[in-house]
């Protein structure tokens, strides 16, 4: 059998890379079950560990710049660890603790430091290679001097010179149930053709061999280097080989070398080194194999080399890093959420691949899938989806839409639960339950007297023209129509922009302008701002009847005072993961005293305090996937309570003057104070309006 290596250093020079900088600062491992605290939805609280991570020595140790003796004039630059965000995962404590990464290879120095106090299990007869020990230093490594891409993981080691060998390999990663078995050689001159799969898989142990490569493929992920001969037009047997055998392609990956150039979040460029994927793109992924690593003349050498061969385990690494973090997932899965999350957007696609029913990704013939990155792979990929009453729908979906009125009470109701959602890709996340509750912060009553422009027909200066009477705590335009001599007043409220809220308040006056009694009954059609917790756009279509009572009575010469109450209750028929809400009761206060003739004939200064709608008394119930301490996701009925534990207080002041008998020229200057959870504005704003009486 005729091997060749897939990679050699090629006359590479030692890279410029300093060991300077701090070490790896100390790491918090995750929580127990699905990925605990690993989970990642943002990782920006994470950016000053990954960026402490990435100026330790042994990340500097991988920044380099070099160039190949044949081509001295030609430099590139590399940060593989960095380039596949593989920082990231080690900022976040993942080190692929618990599983195991199987490598055929030519031989390894298994007493290097790098795989000091790990599990190193060798099939076969071994003997020390600086290829090999390198390889597996990539994967696995883990010394004061440098870090592999999974430090933690164990490893599986076993010699390539015979196809027997490479069996016992495979069945024993099958045994111990590796993660990745990988194999950074290839066969030379192999065309992926029926002829090399003659040729070269002939003898009985050569068929022992693609046994042992199909039923370890049937669990775990076969790992593969390109070959180096970046002109090559086809790809090699190995490589390719799920082309005669469509079962092998859920459990196999072939790795290509590229040298990128990259910002913070994706990579911009990158020069393939290395044959391209070609005929295996639907598997591919690249990554950056300038590295130094372990080396087998002694227990702490180390050299520098490049190649796919030290791309490859680099991906066989990722894997053990996701396996850690997602321990319900199969390496089948694993390797799809790899692919997935490959950076595809600095080539133009050849072609795209469902990874996942309807969840299709861009590959290219030299490119496969795109470059590693263990940052991506990490997150939710696609759509994040929640179980809700047995039923998977998508997280955006599920979000409950709480209006002014509920303000923050079901944030607070789910502040201390967590639940699991799903990715795509069936990627188990845990996510703070009060993610689900987006509330909306109820508009400043001085916005609300300037968008309403409130105009009142007819001048019953008996009818009180603000507070609990009219539509303040909704979004609209009123309209006032007041008969001179009537007893009876109507405002109507109309939904801003043909959308909104609607309202109808009819209120029955009795006594004289000065002192009286005032009842009213108010119907309105949530727009969403006030209650939420609606079927429709942002929790909108929530219907409310209320009763109004208004007080009216003489204070001295001139003086005044109002005080008004409203009590209702509101159909609301919920949203998103709040499916099952029933009645809720609402109220609203108010209180002004003024002083009328003040500074001119017929003015009137007002000082007056609102509540503006909140509800009182409400419950809703939810089911969801919530985990528990012990890390065990269970559905369970929620109760979420939809009265906030206080209200807001808004403070004004208006002024109004007449400039002629019909044209009243009136300044409102409010104050709207928020307390407790309500999620309000404080703020110091003033309105402008003109009341025009007939």
């Amino acid at each position: 059998m005729v091997v060749v290596l897939a990679v050699l250093s090629l006359g590479a020079c030692k890279g410029g890379g300093s060991a300077g900088g701090t070490d790896l600062p100390p790491l918090t491992p995750g929580g127990s079950g699905t990925l605990g605290s690993y989970y990642v939805l943002d990782f920006s609280p994470w950016e000053s560990i990954a960026s402490g991570v990435r100026s330790s020595a042994r990340y500097v140790l991988q920044q380099s710049t070099w160039h190949f003796s044949s081509a001295p004039s030609v430099e590139y630059t590399s940060n593989p660890l960095a380039a596949a965000r593989i920082d990231y995962a080690h900022a976040v404590g993942l080190t692929g603790k618990g599983q195991t990464i199987a490598v055929s290879d030519g031989g390894f120095n298994t007493r290097h430091e790098v795989f000091s106090g790990k599990s190193v299990t060798i099939t076969g007869q071994i003997s020390p290679d600086d290829h090999g020990t390198m390889v597996a230093s990539v994967a696995a490594g883990n010394s004061a001097k440098m870090t592999g891409v999974a430090p933690g993981a164990d490893l599986i080691v076993g010699a390539f010179d015979t196809t027997s060998l490479l069996a016992q390999t495979g069945t024993r990663a099958l045994q111990m149930g590796a993660v990745a078995w990988n194999n950074s050689w290839g066969y030379t001159n192999t065309p992926v053709n029926q002829t090399s799969l003659s040729n070269f898989f002939t003898s009985q142990a050569d068929l022992a061999y693609l046994a042992s490569l199909r039923a370890y493929a049937a669990q775990g992920v076969v790992v593969f280097a390109l070959s180096n001969d970046e002109t090559d037009t086809n790809s090699d047997l190995m490589a390719a080989l799920p082309m005669f055998d469509g079962s092998l392609q859920d459990g196999w990956l072939a790795v290509g070398n590229a040298v990128p150039t990259f910002d913070s979040t994706q990579i911009l460029s990158a020069t393939r080194l290395s044959a391209g994927c070609l005929e295996a793109a639907e598997w591919c992924l690249v990554a950056d194999g300038a590295w130094t690593g372990a080396q087998a003349t002694s227990n702490t050498a180390y050299d520098f080399a490049t190649g796919s061969s030290f791309a490859a385990p680099q991906v066989s690494g990722a894997l053990a890093l996701l396996a850690e973090a997602f321990p319900s997932l199969t390496p089948h899965q694993l390797r799809i959420r790899l692919l997935a999350a490959a950076d595809n957007g600095f080539f133009a696609a050849d072609g795209s691949t469902e990874l996942a029913p309807g969840f299709f990704h861009d590959y290219s013939t030299e490119y496969g899938h795109g470059f590693l990155n263990v940052k991506a792979a990490l997150m939710p990929i696609g759509v994040a989806q929640l179980s809700v009453d047995g039923q998977a729908i998508p997280l955006p979906q599920a979000t409950v839409f709480s209006g002014s009125g509920v303000g923050d009470a079901v944030a607070a109701s789910l502040a201390s639960q967590t639940m699991t959602v799903v990715d795509s890709l069936a990627g188990d996340f845990s996510v703070p339950a009060k993610v689900l509750s987006v509330s909306a912060a109820p508009v400043a009553l001085s916005a609300r007297l300037a968008e309403n422009g409130r105009q009142a027909v007819s001048g019953n200066s008996a009818v009180a023209d603000a507070g609990v009477e009219g539509f303040a705590t909704f979004r609209g335009t009123e309209v006032a129509m007041e008969a001179a001599d009537s007893p009876i007043s109507v405002r109507v409220l109309l939904p801003a922009g043909g959308d909104g809220s609607l309202g109808l308040a009819v209120t029955r006056h009795f006594g004289d302008g000065t002192s009286g009694l005032d009842l009213g009954l108010k119907l309105t059609r949530d727009g969403g701002e006030v209650f939420g917790l609606g079927d429709g756009a942002h929790g909108s279509g929530t219907a409310a009847a209320s009763i109004t009572l208004g007080l009216r009575g003489a204070l001295g010469q001139d003086g005044f005072v109002r005080v008004g109450a409203e009590f209702g209750l509101a159909a609301a028929s919920g949203s998103g993961a709040l499916t099952d809400v029933g009645q809720v009761a609402f109220n609203s206060l108010g209180v002004d005293l003024g002083q009328s003739n003040l500074f001119s004939q017929g003015d009137r200064l007002t000082i007056g305090i609102d509540t503006p709608v909140t509800v009182t008394a409400g419950h809703g119930t939810t089911h969801l996937p919530l985990r528990s301490v012990d890390g065990i996701t269970r559905m369970s009925a929620l109760d979420v309570g939809l009265a906030p534990d206080s209200r807001e207080m808004d403070l004004k002041l208006s002024y109004q003057v007449p400039l002629n008998e019909r044209t009243n020229l009136r300044l409102d200057l409010v104050r709207a104070t928020n307390y407790g959870n309500r999620a309000g504005v404080t703020e110091a704003a003033g309105a402008l309006s003109v009341r025009i009486a007939f």
